[in-house]
């Protein structure tokens, strides 16, 4: 695609992702968190076998499979069960903060592990970003130490990891080849611990639960995780970490076209921040 698409594509992504976040606490209503989380690697499995078809055949090699897998469950099973659990227990505002500090950590492990400079202006675009995004859920920003913090946490590193392997050593590998079997691996762990820790009831028969995991499988995962990998393969790690602020920021301003709240001057003093940050991080 052409940067203008690239673009395009990141947005339609961003948004896609940023629903997630209210939907999963109206999900929660219905079914506990990680029978939630088996729904939506269920259908975001199916989905995105329809769209790799075509290019599975292709795959040969256990040493694919195997780092597919292991891409499988840091990105599928752990941080999203870390995600779940994690959003259980506090907001939805609180979660995204911490599961968005993912952009700083892709920095340091892309230096770590993938030879990518730390650019100052990156580091210091993606500083700025994360502040906007503080300022953003400032009056809803009441951290304490608790099991689900740490959960939370636990989840972007994961997030962070699954991005270094697939750059370094699936980069190579169709995009969609990789998305469709890091869900179908990762939904027996996900079964295995779902049913293990967690009773299924009725309640996922409501049409509400249905339409919420409907949604959070098929573009809210199986699509958005499709560009998310062809954005990772195209640009470095550390290149386009600072542009994931710009979901939680969606999120705001969904909920103000959606549900009518109201933002107060530091949201859109926050998402000022984020734009002076990604315009520093993209400097270079």
């Amino acid at each position: 695609m052409s940067r203008k698409g690239d673009v395009a594509a990141f947005v339609t992504m961003a948004i896609m992702w940023a629903l997630n976040y209210p939907l999963l606490k109206i999900a929660f209503q219905y079914e506990p968190p990680l029978i939630t989380l088996f729904f939506r690697i269920l259908i975001g499995g199916v989905a995105s076998l329809a769209f790799a078809a075509d290019t599975l055949q292709s795959l040969k090699g256990k040493r694919v499979h195997t780092l597919i897998l292991l891409t499988g469950i840091l990105n599928s099973f752990l941080f999203m069960a870390f995600w779940f659990l994690g959003e259980e227990t506090e907001s939805a505002s609180i979660s995204s903060i911490i599961i968005y500090t993912f952009p700083i950590i892709n920095i340091v492990f892309s230096y770590l592990f993938l030879n990518e400079r730390i650019i100052r202006e990156r580091a210091f675009g993606s500083a700025i970003g994360f502040a906007g995004l503080i300022l953003i859920f400032w009056d809803q920003l009441a951290i304490h130490f608790s099991m689900g913090i740490i959960l939370l946490v636990l989840a972007a590193v994961s997030w962070s990891g699954s991005a270094v392997i697939y750059k370094k050593y699936l980069n190579a590998i169709d995009a969609r080849t990789v998305n469709a079997l890091q869900f179908i691996y990762s939904l027996p762990f996900v079964a295995a611990l779902s049913f293990l820790a967690e009773k299924v009831t009725a309640a996922w028969l409501s049409p509400v639960f249905l339409g919420t995991m409907l949604y959070m499988g098929v573009p809210g995962t199986a699509v958005a995780y499709l560009i998310y990998f062809r954005l990772i393969r195209k640009y470095e790690v550390s290149k386009i970490s600072g542009y994931f602020f710009t979901v939680p920021a969606f999120s705001v301003l969904l909920s103000f076209f959606l549900l009518g709240e109201i933002n107060g001057i530091p949201i859109y003093i926050g998402f000022a921040l984020i734009a002076a940050g990604m315009y520093i991080g993209s400097m270079k």
